[in-house]
């Protein structure tokens, strides 16, 4: 068959012939990370023979050689270098279209798909879920705590029906509700004592520090990261920390500082000895639900959103108290 392009005519049976299906990409993509046939048919979970026959028949299809031989290691040729990276993105879209499938049947399920960060999860959502199986006693809750970042991400696949999370940022898709704004506060060891009621991070940047990954980046208010930047302070971050109770327990061995949320410290009582400041300037942070409009929700899922969103209206106080102060 010929199909007529402008001034060329082109015989589209020649273009099949020199393209690769996207289960020969993946084969070619695999092999080519894996480093060998055996290891690459292990991960695909399929036969050796059957791995060598795709890539043969790709080599053949393009009439390219992809890899040389090198005892049982397989090394690859300066063209697939080059095929490899685009491999790398169409292997990423196969993933992010099975994510999302996956994740269209979980809703069929029934389930009220949230994510959220570790602190928020402890503190906000059993509450959160409690007051809403007040109005909904049928509801069912798949909670997935992860950090900013990775929730953001997941988000954009469509995994979750609303992710509750700090800083976050929103976009013509990503729809942002601010449900909390706060300041960010200092813990310190045991062996630091200062006279002064508010602390300037300049003063001490020179001192270890410990990071919790619960806050992100935001280009939309004056964040930690933000005023870190702005005023050129380079923190000595000695420890990196998932969750604010380990960061807690570094503090009072005197390993380090660490920058908490006013929101997610009054959960928890500190240990003995250790102190708590706030900061001048002030540094802020955001929490705040994000939901995917592209993604299709169920009724239940779309009810809870309603809920938290009404809510921010009102503000989470009325539901979690008031946030910690300093005496």
């Amino acid at each position: 068959m010929l199909i007529g392009l402008g001034y060329t005519i082109i015989n589209s049976d020649y273009l099949d012939r020199d393209m690769l299906n996207s289960k020969q990409i993946e084969v070619f993509y695999t092999v080519y990370k894996e480093g060998s046939l055996t290891r690459a048919a292990r991960s695909l979970k399929v036969s050796q023979p059957s791995i060598s026959n795709s890539l043969s028949y790709s080599e053949q299809k393009l009439n390219l050689k992809l890899f040389l031989r090198q005892g049982r290691r397989l090394i690859p040729t300066p063209e697939a270098d080059i095929l490899y990276q685009h491999a790398q993105e169409v292997n990423r879209h196969i993933s992010q279209f099975n994510n999302v499938s996956r994740n269209l049947l979980s809703d069929q399920l029934g389930y009220i798909n949230v994510g959220c960060t570790p602190s928020l999860g402890l503190r906000l959502m059993p509450k959160l879920i409690q007051a809403y199986l007040q109005q909904e006693p049928e509801a069912l809750f798949n909670i997935v705590n992860l950090q900013s970042a990775e929730l953001e991400s997941h988000l954009r696949e469509l995994t979750f029906d609303i992710v509750i999370c700090f800083n976050p940022e929103g976009s013509e898709v990503i729809r942002k509700q601010v449900l909390k704004k706060g300041q960010m506060l200092l813990i310190t060891p045991p062996d630091f004592r200062s006279h002064k009621a508010e602390l300037d991070i300049s003063e001490i940047s020179d001192l270890p520090f410990i990071r919790i990954r619960n806050l992100q980046p935001s280009e939309s208010q004056d964040s930690l990261e933000s005023h870190l930047r702005r005023n050129k302070i380079d923190l000595t971050w000695v420890v990196q920390t998932e969750t604010i109770e380990v960061a807690k327990s570094l503090v009072a061995e005197g390993i380090g500082f660490a920058l908490v949320d006013d929101f997610s410290i009054s959960q928890f009582s500190l240990p003995e000895n250790v102190g708590l400041y706030s900061f001048a300037p002030r540094i802020t942070y955001e929490i705040g639900a994000l939901c995917n409009l592209e993604k299709p929700m169920s009724r239940s899922a779309t009810r809870f959103v309603e809920f938290v969103e009404e809510l921010s209206q009102n503000g989470l106080e009325s539901l979690l108290g008031p946030t910690r102060t300093l005496s």
